[in-house]
């Protein structure tokens, strides 16, 4: 039913304008319309139309995303090299350059070879003793000399006295006692000794014996406790290698002595031990036997360089 309307819509359309005053171009058209819109009522397929009047140009639509970035094209043939420009003006010189480092000491020659010797010449003769001279006039007396300048100050009687060592400061300890000590301290005697840049000469005057097959005891001097060592310790031993079983009980005389520097000024205990020699097994030691025994003591000058 809509069909039929619209196909009236249109022949009336096309009726009212066949009314007027048309071209032959026009009746033509409008006598395809007539047959289209007869041949539509009767269930016949129309007649395909001429093309319309384009339209209007549509808005332009938005610009679309980027594409992706291309394929990276392929490295170009190098190109020949150019000839050679005209060689350029010469600059100007430079300051001369720094001072370059010092070189390598050179090696050291050789020393020259040393000449002879000369023979030594004839010595000549002695000449004869000339006459005496006359004695010449006694001399014009001089005037008197300016008075001098004042002396330094000299050392007081005092502190001379001091900087000398009396020859006196001496002690001796004396005992008249045996002792049966193998290894160990003996005696001690304490000396006052006045100077610092003295010596101490110490000696023992004794008996001294060691019993028993390959033995060997030693007797030496401590100072506060440490043995001598300016220069060396003072020390004596004893060695007895008496096979048989008796008769080795041999009691001596004996005595040593020395002298020991750096020792500090002031009280000094010396000391009388005895102990094991070195590399030998210690033996039945005896000091002091039916005798006195003597400890002796002195001070004395630094000695000479």
């Amino acid at each position: 039913m809509v069909q039929y309307f619209a196909v009236f819509l249109i022949l009336s359309f096309f009726g009212g304008s066949l009314g007027t005053t048309t071209s032959p171009q026009q009746q033509t058209d409008a006598s395809k319309l007539q047959d289209l819109c007869q041949r539509s009522m009767l269930g016949f397929p129309g007649i395909p139309g001429s093309n319309g009047i384009p339209g209007v140009p549509g808005v332009p639509g938005p610009q679309g995303p980027q594409g992706r970035e291309g394929v990276k094209g392929e490295i170009g043939d190098k190109g020949s090299q150019g000839m050679p420009g005209p060689r350029g003006d010469r600059g100007r010189e430079g300051p001369p350059g720094k001072s370059g480092p010092r070189g390598i000491k050179g090696m050291k020659g050789e020393q020259g070879l040393l000449g002879m010797k000369g023979e030594e010449g004839i010595a000549g003769m002695k000449g004869e003793q000339g006459a005496a001279g006359i004695k010449g006039e006694r001399g014009i007396v001089g005037n008197p000399g300016g008075k001098g300048n004042k002396g330094e100050k000299g050392e007081s009687a005092k502190a001379s006295q001091a900087s000398v060592v009396p020859q006196t400061n001496w002690k001796q300890c004396v005992w008249k006692s045996g002792s049966d000590t193998d290894n160990g301290k003996i005696k001690d005697c304490a000396f006052n000794k006045l100077q610092s840049n003295s010596a101490l000469r110490v000696s023992f005057q004794g008996n001294m014996r060691v019993e028993g097959s390959i033995k060997c005891n030693r007797w030496y001097f401590k100072f506060n406790g440490n043995e001598c060592s300016g220069p060396m310790t003072i020390e004596a031993i004893v060695y007895n290698n008496w096979q048989s079983g008796t008769g080795n009980n041999l009691l001596h005389h004996r005595s040593f002595e020395g002298y020991c520097e750096n020792i500090p000024q002031g009280t000094v205990r010396v000391e009388l031990w005895v102990g094991k020699c070195s590399g030998y097994s210690l033996g039945d030691a005896w000091t002091g036997w039916n005798s006195v025994s003597r400890i002796m003591i002195e001070e004395v000058s630094r000695p000479q360089s």
